[in-house]
């Protein structure tokens, strides 16, 4: 026995630890797949390729996580140490990673507010109502978060698009809730959104801030669950080793 458990015991431990590791590890890869694909089309809210890396730094970690996986299965199957050592060794990195960027996302969130605000700023003087992209990232996000402009509805002023436009305080419809019986937006609508775009996407973020943040802090359990239990085995196949 290791550490006061059967290695059959630890074994199976191990393989149901590493299926939720699995699941965990895909869902990084679809959500950071996701991300890649949306990151053309929301990179104009943001003055820096923001999406892009995190996107990577998701892909990665997926892959990572289900390779470590995959060798702690082997590992546990095979009964072979070198494995097992190794699993412990790799899922005490990805812990470690896991610590160390939430922590530098929490540094690092005020950076991320500015880029948003100079991105999208820039997007809605110079490129709203010319540019496909760009327009469509806005009205999205405008409509998401009911919101209007990246700091408040005045950022429009001077825009391109309110020059273009047939009154001097018009305004997006995607800044004006429907139903208001207003035929256009502007900036004396009963249903205007006041409330600017990266205030209100960082509110969003907040409010779930717990939730994430308990979701991220059973995994690392998990993790260093299953960390126990490749040092159970580890330790019963010395065992093992010792008394033949």
């Amino acid at each position: 026995m290791g550490c006061g458990l059967g290695a059959k015991l630890a074994k199976l431990i191990l393989f149901v630890v590493n299926f939720a590791v699995w699941i965990c590890s895909l869902c990084l890869l679809g959500f950071g797949t996701w991300m890649m694909v949306q990151s053309s089309r929301f990179e104009s809210l943001f003055s820096e390729d923001n999406l892009t890396a995190v996107a990577i730094i998701f892909l990665s970690l997926g892959a990572f996580a289900f390779l470590v996986g995959f060798s702690g299965c082997c590992g546990a199957i095979k009964d072979n140490v070198f494995l097992l050592k190794l699993y412990f060794f790799l899922m005490f990195i990805i812990v470690v990673g896991e610590f160390t960027g939430g922590i530098l996302a929490f540094v690092f969130s005020d950076k991320v507010e500015d880029s948003m605000t100079t991105g999208m700023t820039k997007a809605i003087q110079d490129e709203y109502g010319q540019v496909t992209a760009a327009t469509d990232s806005v009205d999205w996000v405008q409509e998401e978060f009911m919101c209007c402009g990246a700091s408040n509805y005045t950022d429009y002023t001077g825009s391109v698009w309110q020059e273009n436009a047939t009154r001097s305080e018009a305004l997006p419809d995607s800044c004006c809730m429907e139903g208001t019986g207003e035929d256009t937006c502007s900036y004396d609508s009963p249903g205007l959104y006041e409330l600017g775009c990266v205030k209100a996407s960082v509110g969003k973020i907040e409010d779930n801030a717990l939730i994430v943040g308990l979701c991220a802090m059973g995994f690392i359990l998990i993790e260093i669950f299953a960390m126990v239990m490749a040092c159970c085995l580890i330790s019963a196949e010395k065992n093992e080793y010792e008394s033949v």
